[in-house]
Order: C-alpha cells, then structure tokens, then sequence
C-alpha cells in the first residue's frame, strides 16, 4: 500500500487526498530522537513503554495543539531539573496534495511535498510552527519587514526585478503589497521562478494565531485505549470522536439549511431552529442508517439512533448528536451498555462516519428550483473539499473478542483504501498484521531509555535471503496472521523446523526453572528447514532477536531406508545439501558446545546464536533415559517420532529427571535463556 508523490488515482478514480508520509519525533517522552515512514495503514508494535503510544501523542498534539508539560519532555525524571534548551519537536511531512489542498496550504503546497515542524519550549512554555514555503524570490524578506521605510522601498526593488509585480503607488500599505506578492506566487507562469524558503513561520497555518488551516486539509482523529468509549461516541461534545467524525458534515447541514431560509426568509428568525433540525435529522438519518447496516454483523439485533438536538437558535447555533443504542429491542443511551457493544458501535461508526463520496452524495440532493448543472457543481466541490482523515487507534484490540478483532482488522483496511483516509493503529495483537500489511509493520525497541524503530519489506527480505520476491510474498500470506506473528511482539525468538523441537524446548525450559514466556521469548515453528532463512530474515528486518536450532539430518537416510542402499545415497545427498545450504546463511557464531565450522554429519554444536543437531531433536532425546522412560510410559516411545506425541513429550519432560538431561539439551537451554534475558 505504498504511495507514490504527486496526485495520484486510486480506488474510485478520484485524485488522492493528502496523507502523513512522515514523521519526525524530537525530545517527547521516551522518543529521543525517532523518523518513521508512514504507509495508508500503518501497525505500530513493541513491548509496552517502547513508544508506539508516544508517537500518537505526539502526532495529536501536532494536529490538535494539546497542552504539554515537563513530564513529556524525554529525560524528564521527578525531583530532577531538565535542561535550559529541553524542547519538544515534531515534524512532519505530508504528501499527495491535491489541488484543493495546495490552494489552502499556499506557499508551503507549491512543492511536491509540504513539511512542517512544530516545537515546544520548555523555558518559556511557547509553540511555534515553521514550515517549508516556496515564494518568490526576494519576497520572504519583504514580508519579514515592518516598517514602511522598509518595505515599500524593498517592494519597488522587486519591481525592478520582477517587471509584471503591479504598481502599487508611493503609498502603498504593507497589507496591499503582500497581495500583490500573492497573486503574483500564485500565477502558474512564475512557478518555475518560486524559490524555497527553509522555516518560514507557519504558526497562522495551525491555528496559533488565525484558523487551523491544516484541519480543513486533514483531521487527525485520536483513540485512546484507556479512553471513556461512551464520552467519545455518545455525544459530540468539543475534541469527541463523534465531533471529529462527523463535525464537518453536521456543519455543512447546518450551513445549507441556514443559508437556504435566510435567503428565503430574511426576517423570520423564528423559523430558523426548525429549518436547521429538519436538515440535521435528514444527514443522521443517512448516517444511522449506514452505520445500523454494518453493526448487524457485529452485534445481531442491535441498532443505534442518533438523535439531533438544535439549541434556541444563535448566530452561531452548534447542534449537537446523542448515541442511543437498542438492542433486542431495549433502548439505552450508548454509556449503559457493555465495553463490547460500545466499541462495537465505534467500529461501526468508523466505516460509516468518514466523509466519501457515498455520504456526500447523499448529503447534498438538488435543492428545490435548482438546476441541474449547479446542483452537479455543487457536489463536484463539496467531494474535491473532502479533508484527509488520519484515524488513530491506540489498543483497537481491547473489548473485542477475538472474531470481532479480526473483524475490526478488516474494517480498518478497508477504511485505509480509501482515498482520503489513512489509518494507524498500536497494538499487541497479530490480527491487526494482515499479509497485505506487513510493509506497514513498524516495530519499536526501548534500549537504555531510547526508542529505535524497525521495518521490514518483501524487498529486504528477499536481499538479504538472495530469495525470489514471489517467493517471499508466498511465504508472508502463509504465515500471516499466524502462530508465527507472535515472534512480531516477542523481545526474542527461538526458531525451530518442527513442533517437536518447540514442545521439548520450552518442557525442558521449565523443567530447569526458566519460564520463557515470562521472559518475553517466543519458541516459533517455521514448519521445516527451507522456511527457517525467510522467517530469521524477517524477524531479524523488525529487530527481533532471533535464535536458529536447526536439525543436521545425519541419520535420516539410514533410517527411511536401512536395506535400500541407493535410496539412502539419494536421501543423504539430498539432505547434506539442505543442511549445507541452510548452514550457509546462519549468523557468525561462538562455539558453546560443540564445535565450529560445522560439516553436515558432524556431531551437535550449540552456539551462542544457533544450534545444529548431528540428526535431529528425537535423536538427543533418546540419550535422555528418564526422558525415554516417561514418553515410553505416556505410549509415545522416542523411536517413533510421531508428532502427535507432542503432548506426551511434554508430559514426559516436566516428568523426567533434570539430572540425567544430556549436556546438549542442557546447554541449549541455558543459552536460550541468556539470550532472551
């Protein structure tokens, strides 16, 4: 789901909207100094305190001017004073504009990107917000000056200059002269002459001192996990997510329905209230009705009311939307119900609420007496004024059972298809690391107080495993979301060729005291040894520390073919290739056990990175005699090697006695466990 530069088409045919392409995170909490690159969808994942939250946070506080203070400047500790400098910066960078949005960015939209950097200072508690402009040569110093003796003389230089810069007159004021320079960028033959202005103060843009002007280019919408659901979507309130939502419908009702009875009745206030409501109650109408469609399939017998309330009417009158959900045909406000209906509902809301062309079509049907082709022009400016969305859900795996996680996962991809949508999400849970996502991964480490973050893409993969690209791709739509995505959120993982290998790592493991779940580690079956290459490389691209216990195959032929001596020639050289190709690829490595190079046949090596039975895992075991014995008593005999003895072989080893544990088994175990730590 990458995106290219520039305007381009996708999905319903429009021109892509603006979207967040990157950001830049400076000095806030535990993010010293953190860039991400940001794809239509976007899964942040980690340990918790790693800074996947952070990154929302900042990005609300971006978009959303929050307030700040000395505990989320990074290296802030109580009792401890910060340093004079200590600030908060956070940049940004978007692109995809269309024309829309560079007619409302101005200058710092005239490039093919527009970037901004917002910083906070702790000395002095301030905002500013600079951002990238392309202007007219010359002109950024004009508008920088402020008194008359400086800036007429400096404009009439200009003229020298720049020929076709209108005469303004010996008394010109400084308001008349920036629109000539105006109007003077804004014409398509001087865009080649445009020069790029580093920092140009963008503070009016944000709506420090003016409007914000970047919400009506795009509106980022914030979740948080530990959030109030009913206060987000029970009433649209200032900074709900129902305002943010659906504000900007409920404010164009709004403004049509006055605008039509003012021209009609110019002094009957009186009718106004009534008029406004009957226009509100025909968009929620649509919008119930959309979401009522999609929540049937999430919480049978369930629907939800959105009820409008228009208050004595104002010059500046802001009707307002109540939730009131039924289910099985009781009707409570959306706080009386459960965490699961709630959210539920929110899921619901999310695929129906965000500004498209089907909502917008239906929210401006012709008006009476109205022609044809203004009623067309009507709409084909209200669909190119659509704003961006950038929902951001902090945990959208909470409430939800896991058949409704997985559901919401499909509905947040659909919604990141969408033209002017762009959807991020932190999680712990694999079902939102969908096959079609996995470029979008972003895996956030915490070393010593510090974020780093890491990617992965069928690109690098295939690099660094010298492995077709297709076959990279196969390889992602099996194992996600698996089993396998575990390894995503793990602190490190133990990568095996089959199940037997995981359930006597993880027995024997606990049989010596060590939980490896507590300790973040993940034993993980690759399902053979040609999928071990591309499951490390793929972990190793996220940072996941990864540990390979792979099987040698010494004996194998021997043992499928004991009388057959031309089969087993054929076996065993299909095997040494294998074990050699495989060997070929591990990580450079410290002998623990065992020793280095290793030739196929050799006997065992435990490594501080990898180890390599002589033959495989049943091999080793079978010099385990208490092991032996309990599996023989659980009727799973070592000598059988029948996967369905995964239980048995469990049972057998928390059973066994740790003092016989062969040296092998025990070293990889004690390895194992210094490595994860």
């Amino acid at each position: 789901m990458n995106r290219s530069d520039g305007d381009t088409t996708r999905n319903s045919g429009r021109s892509a909207r603006v979207k967040i392409d990157s950001v830049s995170i400076k000095g806030f909490r535990c993010l010293a100094d953190v860039s991400i690159d940001l794809d239509d969808y976007a899964a942040f994942i980690g340990a918790n305190g790693a800074g996947k939250s952070s990154v929302l946070y900042a990005l609300d506080w971006f978009f959303n001017n929050g307030r700040l203070s000395e505990s989320d400047v990074h290296g802030h500790v109580d009792g401890e004073p910060l340093p004079d400098d200590a600030r908060i910066e956070v940049s940004v960078t978007l692109t995809d504009l269309s024309l829309h949005d560079r007619e409302l960015l101005g200058q710092y939209g005239r490039g093919e990107r527009a970037e901004f950097r917002k910083t906070w200072h702790l000395r002095d508690g301030k905002t500013k917000v600079v951002g990238n402009a392309r202007q007219g040569p010359g002109f950024a110093e004009v508008r920088a000056m402020s008194r008359v003796g400086e800036f007429r003389p400096a404009y009439e230089a200009l003229r020298g200059l720049l020929t076709d810069l209108p005469d303004l007159g010996k008394q010109a004021s400084k308001q008349e002269i920036e629109a000539a320079l105006a109007e003077w960028e804004r014409d398509a033959d001087h865009r080649s002459d445009l020069v790029a202005v580093s920092d140009a103060d963008a503070n009016h843009m944000f709506g420090i001192n003016g409007p914000n002007v970047i919400k009506d280019c795009l509106r980022f919408i914030l979740i948080p996990a530990a959030t109030n659901i009913a206060s987000q979507i029970g009433e649209s309130g200032r900074g709900s997510a129902l305002t943010q939502l659906i504000g900007a419908v409920m404010a164009d009702a709004s403004a049509r329905a006055q605008a039509e009875w003012l021209a009609e009745n110019a002094d009957t206030i009186a009718g106004l209230k009534s008029k406004v409501k009957a226009s509100i109650e025909s968009s929620t109408g649509i919008q119930a009705h959309r979401i009522n469609a999609r929540l049937a399939s999430l919480v049978p017998n369930a629907t939800v009311t959105l009820t409008p309330e228009v208050p004595d009417w104002t010059p500046k009158a802001e009707p307002t939307v109540t939730t009131t959900v039924t289910v099985d045909g009781v009707s409570n406000d959306v706080s009386r119900q459960g965490h699961g209906v709630q959210r539920a509902v929110m899921i619901s809301m999310f695929q129906a609420l965000v500004p498209d062309e089907e909502l917008t079509r239906g929210l401006h049907a012709p008006i009476d007496g109205e022609e044809a082709v203004d009623g067309e022009r009507r709409l084909a400016n209200a669909l190119e004024a659509l704003p961006s969305i950038v929902v951001c859900i902090e945990e959208p795996e909470i409430y939800q059972h896991p058949v409704r996680a997985r559901s919401f996962a499909r509905t947040l991809t659909e919604l990141s298809g969408q033209n002017n949508v762009q959807v991020i999400v932190a999680t712990h849970s694999p079902y939102f690391v969908r096959p079609e996502q996995f470029a979008s991964l972003r895996r956030f480490t915490l070393v010593d107080g510090v974020t780093s973050t890491a990617q992965a893409t069928v690109a690098s993969v295939a690099q660094q495993t010298a492995l077709d690209p297709d076959k990279i791709n196969t390889a992602v739509e099996r194992m996600l979301p698996t089993e396998f995505s575990e390894g995503f959120f793990s602190d490190a993982v133990v990568l095996v060729e089959g199940p037997t290998d995981r359930v006597i790592i993880e027995a024997t493991a606990a049989l010596l005291g060590t939980n490896l779940d507590a300790r973040g580690t993940s034993v993980l079956d690759a399902e053979g040894k040609t999928s071990l290459n591309v499951s490390n490389a793929i972990l190793t691209a996220l940072g996941v520390p990864t540990y390979i216990v792979l099987d040698g195959d010494a004996l194998g032929a021997r043992r499928k073919h004991p009388k057959d001596a031309a089969k087993r020639a054929q076996v065993d050289a299909s095997h040494k290739q294998a074990t050699e190709k495989a060997v070929a690829w591990l990580p450079t490595s410290k002998a623990v056990c065992g020793t280095l190079p290793f030739n196929y046949g050799d006997s065992t090596v435990v490594t501080d990175r990898f180890t390599i039975w002589n033959d495989d895992i049943e091999e080793e075991l079978g010099a385990w005699e208490s092991f032996s014995a309990q599996a023989s008593a659980c009727g799973a005999p070592v000598e059988a090697r029948a996967n369905k003895h995964q239980l048995a072989y469990k049972t057998a080893a928390l059973a066994a006695d740790p003092a016989d544990l062969p040296l092998n088994l025990r070293s990889l175990v004690e390895v194992i466990t210094r490595f994860s730590h």
